[in-house]
Parts: C-alpha cells; structure tokens; sequence
C-alpha cells in the first residue's frame, strides 16, 4: 500500500507526490513536499508517516500557523483516513491510499517495496519509551494552538536527538515516542546510546516548560532491551521499520510502573547487563512484577530531583 498526496495551491496546477514510509511537508526545499510559495509555512512545517505497513499519521512540527485534518488542528499525531484533506494554509492536500497489485496476485505493503526484502526478521534490540507527564492536565487549560505548537516542538526536537544518535523513532503514540536501536555490533554501543538518549531527553525537557500557567515540562523514560521482529530493516525513508515482540510490551510496561515508583528513568536487568557499567545516577530497585507479565523483572532507576 502506497499513499498519494493531491496539492493544491491558490496559484497553478494541482500535483501529485507519491509517498512511501516517510514525508515531510514545509517551506524549504529539503522537504518530500515543498510548499515554498507561502511565507506562513514553517520551514519544518509537518511529517506524515507510515505505521504497521499500513497506517499513516500526520503530526504537526511546532509549526506557528498549525496543521489541520479535515477541519480539525493537529494536536498529537492524527491517523490519516483514505480522503482526508490536510490544510496548511493556503495548501490543500488530498490524502488518498493507492494500492499496487504485484506479481504474485497479492498486495505489496510500503514497508516491503521500500525496502526491496519482505517477511520479518528477528534482532535484537535496545528499546526506550518516553512519555510526557501531565499532558492531560496541561491539554484542559491550554489553548489549542499553544498546546499543538508546544508539544510539536517537543516531537521535533526529541526526534531529532533519536536519529542524531542512530536510533529509530518507530511511532508516536499520543504523547509518547516509542524508539528503538538494533543491535548490528556490540550490545554494549546499542545500550550506551540508548542511555544517552535518556539522559540527554531529561535535559532536553529540563530546558522547557508549558506556557502559561507555566508548568513544569516533565518527562518519565523506560529503557529495555529484547528480541522484536521487524517488518523490515534498512528502510531509505528514515529507517521507519515497525517492530513489534513481548520486548516492546515490556519496555511500555515498565513506563507505566515508573510513577508510582518515583522514577525519572528506569531500566530493565536485561538493558544495563548490556551497559559495560551501571551508571552511578541508578540505584537497584528489586523484582517488580509489571502489569500483563507472569515473570517479575528486575528494574533499576533514576529517581525524581530533589
């Protein structure tokens, strides 16, 4: 399954992109579509991205004049439906999903014609959530534009600092970002830039606070490492591969044992055996057994600041 996308500016003829895994939409000529012609286009305007081989979602990137489905602002990533219209500003982009018949009679899904392999494949992984705490609270008082151009920027920067350490961001789900990096080498260089990672996230958060009322900007980072399978490996478009396995199930699992732990970060047994040492900040916090798992695991963590 493909995707197309229908522009339409106030000026000139309608064209058409063809998307695979990963588009990004702004004024510079960088981006899959360019939208040069309107100032009110943020140079990193919005990414739209393919999930599970199937499913794309648009998410705005901090953008100052917002991104908008059907009518409606983009706040936290929005799946996109066969007709959707997207609108950023004077742009109107039809949303439609192409199917392409193949040799064999079936259909090829985006991931497999990226990449040119198909089926899945079996690695191993080291596996980070992170979740914004608070956000519910945030989103009652906010105003909508605030809210989306906050929270994209959050997503943008995050993303960024995945992918300048070599992870993958495989989705976001609402307010979360799940990433993930494979072991092609040393367990212990796919660990190291995991934690990395989280340590440069809570620095990255410490940075910023919701507008106002002003409230703190706090994050929670869950860290594992496990076997997942994955639709495919080596993808061009940003390396968008989806994984899935009981480590994914894990890594969320810990997340959501983090708070009433009181943890900034924690991690798995599994994930800091594979570190060269336990970082001094970790403290051994004993067996938990996390929601949905019949086996305790043994979790280490970072607490909340003084």
């Amino acid at each position: 399954m493909r995707a197309i996308l229908t522009i339409r500016l106030p000026a000139g003829e309608p064209r058409k992109v063809e998307i695979e895994n990963t588009a990004t939409i702004g004024r510079s000529k960088e981006n899959s579509v360019c939208l040069s012609s309107s100032p009110r286009v943020s140079r990193q305007h919005a990414i739209i991205r393919c999930h599970n081989s199937f499913q794309y979602q648009i998410m705005d990137l901090g953008s100052r004049n917002g991104t908008f489905v059907d009518g409606r602002r983009v706040i936290t990533p929005t799946t996109l439906h066969d007709g959707a219209v997207i609108r950023i500003t004077d742009a109107e982009i039809l949303f439609e999903h192409s199917e392409e018949e193949t040799a064999g009679g079936g259909y090829e899904q985006t991931i497999a014609a990226t990449t040119g392999l198909s089926g899945q494949h079996a690695a191993s992984a080291c596996l980070l959530v992170c979740d914004l705490r608070g956000f519910s609270t945030v989103s009652e008082v906010l105003d909508e534009a605030v809210l989306a151009r906050t929270l994209g920027e959050w997503f943008r920067d995050a993303g960024n600092l995945v992918q300048e350490k070599g992870g993958t961001i495989d989705k976001f789900i609402g307010d979360a970002i799940l990433a993930y990096w494979l072991e092609g080498g040393a367990a212990g260089d796919c660990a190291g830039r995991a934690m990395e990672v989280a340590l440069r996230l809570l620095e990255l958060a410490s940075g910023r606070s919701w507008p106002p009322p002003g409230s703190a900007f706090r994050i929670a980072v869950a860290l594992h490492r496990g076997p997942v399978t994955c639709g495919n490996i080596g993808l061009v478009a940003q390396r968008d591969a989806t994984i899935i396995g009981d480590a994914v199930n894990t890594v969320f699992r810990i997340e959501g044992a983090m708070k009433p732990l009181g943890q900034r970060v924690a991690a798995s047994s599994d994930f800091i055996d594979a570190l060269p040492e336990i970082p001094p900040l970790f403290t051994d916090l004993g067996q938990h057994l996390l929601k949905g798992k019949n086996q305790q695991v043994r979790l280490f963590g970072m607490g909340s600041p003084a």
